[in-house]
């Protein structure tokens, strides 16, 4: 049977190729090209949000910066939103705030001064989402209270907040100022029986293990943490507030703070005594630096009355 032989022509089967091949080329950058445009349109479409915490007063435990951003991190994953939350003094946001750079949102503690201008918001200047509280404090179990004055009394000064004021109040003007830890140390010590403090007392005696008794102050309380929206762009604006809905929509969460929630009852142990308080005054806005002198003066001057009535 003879032997069949078949040619290929190299030069056909070359142009083929090359024919197939810029063909594939011709419909695939196309598409390319709308999956690269679609993919760019995403990431352009994410709205990027900034916060800044300002810890006007001391917490229970924790960082209130990173709770934020966690809640901000479960808020961007159904909203299209990613937000920053960015921790600063009082004065490094008046400053920053002075030289034009905005934030979108402040979470800020009562009396902070100097972004009253800055505020704004569809439905409301401020909310408040979480607070703490003043207290008396010894390491008497049996103490009544009862003997409490200023010369068996110190009193943490606190950073920010107005504990002055709570002592002036409170009726125990003129007892010992000191700072926040050395005030603890003072009482540890047996320095002295009593200690005007708050929540974060409490944690730094049950760090320390020691048994205690608590008296809440109803007098006075400025120790409410607010956030507002400070960003005019309507988009910016709408998203701002969804944020903030969802903050006060985890009201629980404020546990892993050692902070409370007005309204709700969230503690099982002492410091539950430490919710549900009416207050006879209380500063929960934001104000001007001359109101923040106004109620600083009245408290060097002893004036209860004048206080009162600058506080809201």
């Amino acid at each position: 049977m003879p032997k069949i032989k078949i040619r290929f022509n190299k030069k056909k089967i070359f142009r083929s190729l090359l024919f197939s091949l810029c063909f594939a080329v011709i419909i695939a950058v196309p598409i390319m090209a709308t999956v690269k445009k679609n993919g760019n349109a995403t990431t352009s479409e994410m709205s990027v949000l900034t916060l800044w915490q300002i810890d006007g007063f001391e917490g229970g435990k924790g960082s209130r910066a990173t709770y934020l951003q966690n809640l901000a991190d479960e808020f961007s994953k159904d909203s299209g939103c990613y937000i920053t939350v960015n921790s600063l003094s009082a004065d490094a946001a008046r400053l920053n705030l002075n030289r034009g750079n905005i934030p979108d949102m402040i979470s800020y503690g009562a009396g902070m001064y100097g972004i009253e201008s800055y505020i704004r918001g569809n439905n409301k200047p401020y909310y408040n989402w979480c607070n703490g509280g003043y207290c008396f404090l010894s390491l008497d179990t049996s103490a009544d209270f009862k003997d409490i004055n200023t010369e068996n009394l110190i009193i943490n000064e606190g950073n920010g907040n107005l504990s002055g004021a709570a002592a002036l109040l409170c009726g125990v003007n003129g007892a010992d100022f000191a700072k926040p830890t050395a005030a603890y140390v003072k009482l540890i010590n047996g320095d002295y029986k009593y200690l005007l403090g708050t929540q974060r007392d409490i944690f730094r005696l049950r760090t320390r293990g020691v048994a205690y008794s608590i008296k809440p102050v109803t007098e006075f309380n400025d120790l409410y943490q607010n956030i507002s929206v400070t960003c005019t762009e309507t988009k910016k604006t709408v998203l701002a507030e969804r944020f903030i809905s969802f903050l006060l929509n985890n009201k629980d969460g404020v546990t892993a703070l050692g902070l409370m929630c007005e309204g709700e009852s969230l503690y099982d142990d002492d410091l539950h005594l430490l919710e549900g308080l009416t207050y006879e005054c209380r500063l929960t806005l934001p104000i001007s630096e001359s109101t923040k002198n106004e109620i600083n003066q009245s408290i060097i001057n002893c004036d209860i009355k004048k206080l009162k009535n600058l506080l809201n």
